[in-house]
């Protein structure tokens, strides 16, 4: 059996107010990514993002902040190909990272609980949450792409290091619940998520 788009492969548990604090990190992840667009450009017509995005090179601003810069690692070693690769990339980059967390927000926003993740959007809560554990575990290993935290830092800081341990628990378990469903077909039971009378988004 094959699964369809609006099946569902996953189930985030937003009790105890886990989808305020998920919904929170989020929010403060994604308004750190808009300062990588180009300001003052608020429109959604195509033509005048690529205009904007032509005359501006976010790569400065993004290798200015520790969490962003582990988003986007050099994917060339020579340093003015890096450069080139991020002055080319990172916009639509930025752009698509914001999508995917724009359709995690409203999925938290539409239920109570336990909120169910369809295969339609399966890959944009795994985007978003992968995002978020580079984006904090920078705070306890710093920007470097192959950085491990020392554990003197991991010491000082316990509830980050919990962080971003919860958030790889988070992501591991979406894939192999994703994993699980394909391989057999079956849909996890719509009937057991309670609408948040808030709609869909």
């Amino acid at each position: 059996m094959t699964l369809e788009p609006d099946d569902i492969v996953w189930a985030f548990d937003g009790r105890v107010g886990r989808d305020g604090g998920l919904g929170a990190m989020i929010g403060f992840y994604v308004s750190g990514l808009r300062e990588l667009l180009p300001s003052g450009v608020d429109s959604d017509d195509p033509f005048e993002q690529i205009v904007a995005e032509l005359s501006d090179d976010p790569t400065n601003r993004m290798l200015s902040n520790p969490r962003l810069s582990r988003l986007f690692p050099p994917a060339l070693a020579n340093e003015t190909q890096a450069d080139e690769f991020w002055r080319d990339s990172i916009h639509n980059q930025t752009r698509a990272r914001i999508a995917a967390a724009d359709a995690v927000m409203a999925d938290l926003g539409a239920f109570d609980g336990f909120v169910p993740v369809r295969l339609s959007v399966v890959d944009d809560w795994a985007r978003t949450l992968g995002a978020l554990r580079l984006f904090w575990y920078a705070e306890v290993a710093g920007p470097e792409r192959l950085a491990e935290p020392e554990a003197e830092v991991i010491e000082s800081n316990p509830g980050l290091a919990e962080l971003v341990e919860w958030l790889g628990y988070l992501l591991e378990d979406l894939l192999e619940s994703r994993g699980m469903c394909l391989a057999t077909g079956q849909s996890l039971d719509p009937d057991q998520f309670t609408a948040s009378g808030r709609g869909l988004g």
